[in-house]
């Protein structure tokens, strides 16, 4: 078994230590334990969904194909929407930081 020093934000330590005081679990140990297999059983359950809907979004399209709902692929146009997605992502910033400065000097 593998040791680790962890240092901790006061009010997960509060948290820790009420948790060993009040016997809900027997040693801080525990606690860190439980903690890390709650994360990693996240974690797996979030790699499974998507695992799941990729497998779905292939299925669909799989289907559409066989029913020869399919067009040639254009390099061009998905380019174009990437760059537009992104753009759109940075605006909101963009439109707060140019707001900022409108007021100044």
């Amino acid at each position: 078994m593998k040791t680790y020093q962890v240092t901790l934000p006061d009010e997960f330590a509060a948290f820790v230590d009420r948790a060993v005081a009040e016997g809900k679990f027997d040693s801080i140990d525990h606690v860190v334990l439980y903690a890390v297999a709650q994360v990693e059983a996240e974690l797996r359950r979030d790699e499974s969904v998507d695992r799941e809907w990729l497998r779905k979004e292939i299925r669909i399209g799989l289907e559409q194909s066989a029913r020869g709902e399919v067009s040639p692929l254009d390099m061009a146009a998905i380019h174009a929407r990437v760059v537009a997605r992104l753009a759109a992502k940075q605006e909101p910033a963009n439109a707060t930081s140019d707001t900022d400065h409108a007021g100044r000097g």
